[in-house]
């Protein structure tokens, strides 16, 4: 008894002392670090610790005319729904306008440097925000969580980041970020970047966590997961001192749509025969085998595979910002772009053929100020369906009928110190049709959304 108790009390002491040693360290840490623009913001650091947190208090009001395809309580809009006309065919019932006013895209973050190891700088980032994407629209999520190794030429980057398909975003008012014309997505990745005078290569194998692939059994990351194969992407890009910058990648995509079926076989049972006499009494009674068609759960190994190249071009000289972007992409559903795949063959050991739906999207950002800052946003998106004539399901992110989409987007935003006020018009025009059996749908109408979108901002 006496030894724990003295035990005990060596702990306790131990952890006084501690505490005692941190506030001392903490009380001394308070520094001033230069950021961009001129400006000095406080960081925090323990030891060689730095800890810098940032983030924003931001409020949208949104109103649309009619019913979207949306997320996070429509703040994340991305394009109108088709017509849904009544029995007798006098109203569509997704002409029914919105409007709302939400907080809950406000964001906490936290970036760690200051430490190495094993020759190289080490730096983590940690942000979150409220948009949940359980049954939840409000619970706090994670929106980042990485931490990243960088030596003279090369970096590892270990974590939940932006995917590298989703870099250099449209700059937009709006949470959706130029989404579906933009790929849009933060997955959990291992990224590799080697820069070498003012070209960067990248490579990078990337997995499913909030945004996910389409297939037989909805929205989910197991088509990924069970065909154990990461998405990979591979890139490069120049950027010169004069504010000029061109790339190119490619995404390499890899599902397993199913992994059991169901299996025909023979098997053998017995069946009574009876005979009977001429008064309709049993004569006798036989068991006669029979051979029966039946099924049976069985593994299947199929898959559905996609190759997504892309470009972009940005420019910057003093006030002024160009960005331009274009994909070729097959089945990016999983970058919330409306795309899929679908079964084009059926083998006769009962596997299934896919192909993936091909689509075209480009988008030019224009924008220039900054007190007070003009912007403006176009995007447009065509849909080419598959190679092959799809004779089974279709799997798809968004509507399955869609020919082309268009959007013009103008916004200004007035900035001062912390402060930001912005707002913003949003026409998105979808051409809606018949979809043959490849998939690709001919325009037959146009529905259009009018979105206005005013936010106010303080960050730190």
């Amino acid at each position: 008894m006496k030894r724990i108790i003295a035990l005990t009390a060596a702990v306790l002491s131990f952890n006084a002392l501690m505490a005692q040693e941190d506030s001392v360290v903490v009380a001394k840490v308070i520094s001033e670090e230069p950021i961009s623009g001129g400006t000095s913001e406080k960081s925090l650091s323990v030891g060689k610790v730095k800890f810098k947190p940032y983030g924003f208090v931001r409020n949208y009001f949104y109103y649309d005319s009619r019913q979207n395809i949306q997320s996070n309580a429509g703040l994340y809009n991305q394009i109108p729904k088709d017509e849904s006309w009544n029995e007798t065919h006098d109203e569509d019932l997704n002409d029914v306008s919105t409007a709302n006013f939400l907080a809950i895209t406000s964001r906490l973050g936290l970036d760690i440097s200051g430490v190495r190891a094993l020759n190289a700088d080490l730096s983590a980032k940690f942000e979150t925000d409220f948009c949940g994407f359980a049954s939840s629209t409000t619970m706090l999520r994670i929106r980042q969580a990485y931490m990243k190794m960088k030596w003279q030429h090369n970096s590892i980057l270990a974590g939940q980041a932006w995917h590298p398909m989703s870099g250099d975003l449209p700059d937009v008012l709006g949470l959706a970020s130029g989404s579906p014309f933009q790929p849009f997505s933060r997955s959990p990745q291992i990224r590799y970047d080697y820069t070498v005078g003012k070209m960067r290569y990248t490579l990078a194998a990337i997995w499913q966590f909030q945004y996910k692939s389409v297939g037989p059994n909805g929205k989910s990351d197991e088509y990924q997961t069970k065909a154990i194969m990461p998405e990979f992407f591979i890139g490069l890009d120049y950027a010169n001192e004069k504010g000029f910058q061109i790339g190119a990648g490619l995404d390499m995509l890899r599902l397993r749509p199913r992994t059991i079926m169901d299996f025909p076989y023979e098997k053998k049972i017995f069946v009574n025969d009876t005979t009977f006499n001429e008064d309709n009494s049993i004569a006798e009674v036989n068991e006669v085998e029979k051979t029966v068609t039946d099924t049976t759960k069985r593994v299947v190994k199929e898959y559905a595979f996609s190759v997504s190249p892309m470009m972009f071009i940005n420019y910057k000289k003093d006030k002024f910002l160009l960005r331009w972007k274009g994909v070729f992409g097959q089945n990016t559903a999983h970058l919330n772009m409306m795309s899929g795949y679908g079964v084009v063959g059926f083998n006769e050991d009962g596997t299934r053929d896919y192909a993936p739906l091909r689509s075209f999207s480009t988008w030019l950002n224009l924008s220039y100020g900054s007190k007070v800052k003009g912007n403006l946003f176009l995007g447009y998106f065509n849909n080419f369906g598959a190679r092959k004539a799809i004779v089974g399901d279709l799997y798809v992110n968004g509507a399955s009928n869609i020919d082309y989409i268009w959007r013009v987007c103008p916004a200004i935003t007035y900035n001062v110190n912390k402060l930001t006020l912005g707002l913003e018009y949003e026409l998105t025009s979808v051409g809606y049709g018949t979809r043959n059996i490849f998939g690709e749908a001919n325009a037959d109408h146009t529905v259009a959304n009018n979105r206005i979108c005013a936010m106010i901002k303080y960050a730190w």
